[in-house]
């Protein structure tokens, strides 16, 4: 026996030190020398779970369950590695056999909801989570019952969990008034509405035969500019002119290869506040477009917004989405669509004239998204802001992306249930997993709204500002992303009809 009590406190050293790598090579000593004590193979199987090698951690602790049946700890730990490798029946009932053993093993429910989640046992699922969460605060097992409340349709029990979620929250506070916080422009830029002043006083030239590094911009039929950095300009020119065929005219300004990233940002940024619309996917700054007295203003006032610019118009965009608008245009709830997604963008996109397509995107029948009925999406800086989904009956359902902040801010202030809030959005659902971490930093909740309230959740104050900051940080977040160049779908005929623009005549 006290050998036995002499080897738990060797094997609870090497643990407790993460020595994982330590304490197998102490029991494969040991298992040389004796290879009948259960404790060392179940040791070592522990000892793989550490790193990620279930297959052996399972073998192992298969041998140490032959040695003695009754090794509760070990069925807990073989069930753990079949949940981790997707095996989930045999986790439930290993799971199930080591809580019969020891009901007060670490962890046992928490894991049994988690398998009988995905063995679609919802119910059963929801009687583990709850036992677990009995015993301990658990954010993790808390989301996942809100998330199960909502798939069986308990929506009033998931919003109490997402209620008691976000009151733990609050003491985050501050963190999410900081991420949320404007950061002021770097640089003042001159305002010139005069484009081709613009280009001659700032350096640039009509290109004749330069053959050294420089910085272009090219002028298209259409009043958009495309604006580029080149080593050697003449054969990157060419490249342009084989790509578009509506070009009328290039400038070109010296520049020594060093300075070639500084200047072509520094060139962007004049045109997008000069308004001048440009074809490139790579942004500066939002502040160019929706200046820091705007975004203050748009954060303070929930009705406000401001337009500048002129509308997003490109006969290569239109056509690649054409046909698929019509395919959409041929659905029974075209009309009502049109005036909700009108809705929203006009609430909730700032300056959605001058932003749209470089800023802000709208899908049509989008094929990935084919199995789930997604007909349209909104993107802000590649994050959906917005999809809607076609269900069997033709309704429709609208998923959004909101900030927490104006939630948390509402808990604080007023100390109660915020769900009070929503009361005549009766379909309404929060889901609190984090689907864009590392865009969002933890300020996002998933939102599902029905096409029946819809409107009323675009006419809820709470609900409305959640929604324009989530949106105006995404927007503030383009052009900063490491890989800036971004593959956008954007339906033209769609956005035209949503913002009420005259098609083109033919």
């Amino acid at each position: 026996m006290d050998d036995e009590i002499q080897l738990k406190e060797i094997i609870l050293n090497y643990y407790n030190n993460k020595d994982f790598v330590g304490m197998i090579n102490y029991c494969n000593s040991k298992i040389e020398l004796e290879d009948s004590n259960y404790l060392l193979f179940g040791a070592r199987g522990m000892g793989y779970i550490e790193m990620d090698n279930f297959e052996h951690a399972i073998i192992d602790i298969s041998r140490a369950l032959e040695l003695n049946p009754e090794y509760a700890s070990g069925l807990r730990n073989r069930g753990i590695c079949y949940y981790l490798t997707d095996k989930y029946d045999l986790a439930i009932q290993d799971l199930e056999s080591a809580k019969l053993l020891n009901s007060e093993l670490e962890n046992i429910d928490y894991y049994l909801g988690a398998c009988n989640y995905f063995t679609e046992n919802y119910e059963k699922s929801i009687d583990f989570f709850s036992k677990h969460l009995l015993n301990i605060e658990d954010e993790v097992a808390l989301k996942w019952r809100a998330e199960i409340y909502n798939l069986t349709e308990q929506f009033d029990k998931a919003k109490i969990d997402i209620n008691k979620l976000l009151l733990n929250e609050v003491k985050n506070i501050e963190r999410f008034r900081k991420i949320n916080k404007i950061e002021k422009i770097k640089t003042e830029i001159q305002k010139d509405i005069n484009k081709l002043n613009l280009i001659s006083t700032n350096g640039f030239k009509n290109l004749k035969d330069e053959k050294h590094s420089g910085i272009y911009i090219l002028e298209f039929s259409n009043n958009e500019y495309y604006i580029g950095q080149a080593k050697k300009i003449q054969v990157r020119i060419k490249q342009h002119f084989k790509k578009f065929n509506d070009i009328i005219a290039v400038f070109f300004k010296p520049t020594s290869e060093d300075l070639l990233l500084l200047e072509e940002n520094a060139t962007i940024a004049i045109f997008e506040t000069n308004e001048l619309r440009i074809r490139n996917l790579k942004q500066i700054e939002f502040l160019n477009v929706f200046n820091e007295k705007h975004q203050e203003k748009w954060k303070n006032d929930w009705t406000y917004n401001a337009l500048t610019g002129s509308k997003f118009n490109n006969d290569i965009v239109r056509d690649k989405f054409a046909e698929r608008y019509l395919k959409l245009k041929a659905k029974i709830y075209f009309e009502e669509i049109i005036q909700l997604l009108r809705k929203y963008i006009q609430s909730t996109i700032p300056n959605y004239l001058a932003s749209e397509f470089n800023y802000w995107n709208i899908t049509c029948l989008p094929n990935y998204m084919k199995k789930s009925n997604c007909i349209t999406r909104i993107n802000i800086n590649s994050v959906p802001v917005l999809s809607v989904f076609e269900e069997t009956d033709n309704s429709l359902t609208f998923m959004l992306y909101v900030s927490k902040l104006p939630f948390l801010e509402d808990l604080k202030h007023n100390n109660n249930l915020f769900l009070t809030n929503f009361k005549t959005i009766p379909s309404l659902r929060f889901d609190l997993r984090d689907a864009f971490l590392e865009k969002t930093e933890g300020d996002e909740i998933t939102v599902f709204i029905n096409q029946k309230d819809f409107q009323k959740a675009l006419e809820n104050r709470l609900l409305i500002s959640s929604i324009r900051l989530f949106n105006l940080r995404m927007m503030n977040k383009t052009g900063k992303e490491d890989k800036y160049r971004r593959a956008i779908s954007h339906c033209l005929d769609l956005s035209d009809k949503i913002l009420d623009i005259p098609q083109t005549l033919e």
